[in-house]
């Protein structure tokens, strides 16, 4: 007998035919029914917990990715039958904030007064979480969090974990009310204690757990009180109880990773089991702000360990003969006298001890010397500013310092170096050290000390206000140390007997004299055709830039440099500075004119009035005085050069000593200069028939192209 499909033994269509087509009810979609799809919504029957697109809308997220984190365990999540649901607790106690208050409508019950101190330690909670977090200090966390807890009517004590993990150690504690009869009840000995964890079962369990608990019955609170306290001091522990209102508390861990750094104590009348998950996010929040701060201390420390090793290396250097505790502890007090706050007083006492960092790079016999230096050392010895901070700059925790550094030997009135800083674009922190500087100087330097040095020694630092020092923080030194002396302060006595002590006159760190103005132009001139020449070799550029270099620190009316011509016979203006007309490329014979006699006879000339010189050719009818001096090169003359006046008689012996100071460097920047420019010609000519080549062409081609653009 032959079946057809889907018929049964009987004739009948089979059963799985039928329910199919719907004449029986599905046993499994009945089931499906029952257990996904109940009649009255889950979450309706269970109001305490949170659906998925709940959570998700709270917490930004799509409920797919919720649903997914859920199942990894990174959320915190029950599944009933096919559904994952949430307890607002749970997720506050992971770090999420948005359900505190949640917590709190569902734990108030009926009475409405109940529901207003919750909301308002939860609000406490909050703050202070959040404060926490803005302080960079442990001691100030402590404080602002206690402080704000305090105005909730919660009593605060914070516990660290000791280095062994086997105990906690009391840090800080705040109570509400009777803070000192608290103290006397306890011996003064909370804060620092050690107390094992055999003594404190609920930090410890706590700790262990790294989950808050609560304890709410007030004989129970009075007999840990009585552990934790000394045998001799138990008996106070109800006393102490009823002065911190201890009726009910909840200790949380400070969690760092997955580790308890720490405790905290929440102590107060009406705490809740309800809110052990705000407790715990509010301890979550102190937490990060200590190990943000442990952060910031070890990197505070790191930069300190690497300027003291700096420090260290520059007073191993005995011919530096380093006073820089010194400095930098005045300095440093000086900024605390004028409102600094720690950061900045750090950074003032780190760039005192590092000023003279540069001069680790200068030889012995430089820094050794006696007397005045000549131009190639002032040179050299002006260069240890900018080694100083560009090796700061490479050290990303102290770049900062960088600028102070650099700037150390810059003068109020624009005259020092390197940069020709002037005024309050000095940074004040460098100009703050400079007036301590000064102050040495003064008097450590003198050979004989006694009492009145340092009031003469402040009245000495007025001569130089306005000059290379600051005159209002000049004047604010002196308020310093007159206040000190009036009140005896021990800093000031003790900065009396060093001086006192101190025997000869030892060399400072700063500046071995105050230098005059024209030293300071002529330093500034000589570093930056130092760095000029280094950075130019094309011989009509650099004597472009030099000639307005020394018309812009000099003031001069007119600047001009000539050199030899094409014909032995004859002088031409290599560049110039302040002319009205382009007198580039003109020749003067040899022998005629102020600028021709100095090349031949090879000495320096002033002209107080050029009027009554024969010699004197004139291409400006304003110039009344003329000063010439002759480059010298390995005794020969190589140029002239020439700076001119409106004024009569406005040249000096000290602009001749400038001038010789310069010209040494000038002659030999002008000699390199030239062989360059003669090497690059020969480069452009074939050597046999001296006729342009195709290096010479392409060099042409280019120019034209950029000069067409």
């Amino acid at each position: 007998m032959v079946r057809r499909s889907g018929m049964g033994p009987d004739g009948r269509r089979s059963t799985a035919v039928r329910r199919r087509n719907g004449y029986l009810p599905s046993l499994q979609g009945g089931v499906k029914r029952r257990v996904t799809q109940p009649a009255i919504p889950l979450a309706l029957k269970l109001p305490s917990l949170l659906s998925v697109e709940e959570v998700a809308a709270a917490i930004h997220r799509h409920p797919e990715v919720v649903r997914r984190q859920a199942r990894d365990g990174r959320l915190p999540a029950e599944k009933i039958g096919r559904v994952w649901f949430f307890r607002p607790e749970r997720l506050a106690e992971a770090g999420f904030d948005q359900f505190l208050p949640r917590i709190a409508s569902d734990g108030t019950g009926p009475d409405s007064s109940s529901g207003t101190a919750a909301d308002g330690l939860l609000r406490a909670l909050g703050e202070a979480g959040l404060e926490a977090l803005q302080h960079p200090e442990r001691n100030a966390i402590f404080s602002t969090v206690a402080g704000r807890l305090a105005e909730a009517g919660l009593s605060t004590y914070f516990f660290l974990m000791a280095p062994d993990h086997k105990g906690l150690t009391v840090v800080f504690w705040h109570a509400v009310e009777a803070a000192a009869e608290v103290d006397k009840l306890t011996a003064g000995q909370q804060v620092g204690t050690y107390l094992p964890f055999d003594r404190v079962p609920v930090l410890h369990r706590a700790c262990t757990t790294l989950r808050p608990q609560y304890i709410g019955d007030h004989d129970e609170l009075v007999g840990r009180v009585a552990m934790v306290m000394r045998p001799s001091e138990a008996a106070n522990a109800r006393r102490l109880s009823e002065l911190l209102h201890l009726n009910t508390a909840i200790s949380a861990p400070l969690v760092a990773g997955d580790r308890a750094i720490g405790a905290i104590t929440v102590i107060g009348p009406g705490l809740r089991q309800a809110d052990l998950p705000a407790v715990m996010a509010f301890a979550n929040q102190t937490a990060a702000a200590l190990e943000a701060a442990r952060l910031l201390e070890e990197s505070r420390q790191l930069e300190e360990a690497t300027v003291l090793t700096l420090a260290g290396a520059i007073e191993l250097r005995e011919v530096l003969h380093s006073r820089a505790s010194e400095h930098a502890a005045l300095a440093e007090r000086f900024a605390e006298h004028l409102g600094f706050d720690p950061a900045r007083r750090r950074r003032v006492r780190y760039a005192s001890l590092l000023q003279d960092l540069g001069k680790l790079s200068l030889p012995d016999s430089l820094l050794s010397k006696r007397g005045r230096l000549d131009a190639e050392e002032r040179a050299l010895m002006m260069t240890h500013p900018g080694v100083a901070a560009d090796l700061l700059a490479r050290f990303m925790p102290l770049a900062d310092l960088a600028p102070v550094v650099r700037s150390h030997h810059e003068w109020f009135n624009g005259e020092g170096y390197p940069d020709g800083l002037k005024g309050e674009t000095i940074p004040v922190e460098t100009r703050l050290i400079s007036v301590v500087n000064a102050f040495f100087n003064v008097t450590f330097d003198l050979p004989i000390k006694t009492q009145a040095t340092v009031p003469e020694g402040l009245t000495e630092l007025t001569r130089f206000s306005g000059i290379n020092l600051d005159p209002t923080l000049t004047a604010a030194f002196a308020i310093m140390f007159q206040q000190a002396a009036s009140s005896q302060a021990s800093w000031y006595q003790e900065l009396l007997d060093s001086l006192l002590a101190s025997t000869g006159s030892t060399p400072s760190t700063g500046p071995k004299d105050i230098l005059g103005v024209a030293d300071s132009r002529e330093l500034r001139i000589i570093y930056r055709i130092a760095q000029e020449t280094t950075a130019v070799l094309d011989l009509g550029t650099l004597l472009n830039r030099i000639v307005n270099i020394i018309r812009d620190v000099m003031g001069y009316y007119m600047v001009s440099i000539l050199l030899p011509g094409e014909k032995a016979s004859e002088l031409r203006v290599g560049a110039h500075s302040g002319y009205a007309v382009d007198i580039t490329g003109l020749t003067i014979p040899i022998g005629r004119g102020i600028t021709g006699w100095v090349f031949t006879q090879g000495t320096a000339q002033i002209i107080p009035d050029v009027k009554a010189d024969p010699r004197y050719v004139g291409l400006d009818e304003q110039v009344r005085s003329e000063l010439a001096f002759p480059l010298i090169s390995r005794g020969r003359v190589v140029g002239v050069l020439n700076a001119e006046s409106q004024h009569g008689d406005a040249f000096s012996e000290a602009d001749v000593a400038l001038m010789a100071a310069v010209g040494s460097q000038l002659a030999s920047c002008l000699e390199v200069a030239q062989l360059h420019d003669t090497l690059k010609r020969e480069a452009s000519h074939d050597p046999l028939t001296r006729l342009n080549n195709r290096r010479l062409f392409v060099q042409r081609l280019e120019q034209e192209i950029c000069r067409m653009r």
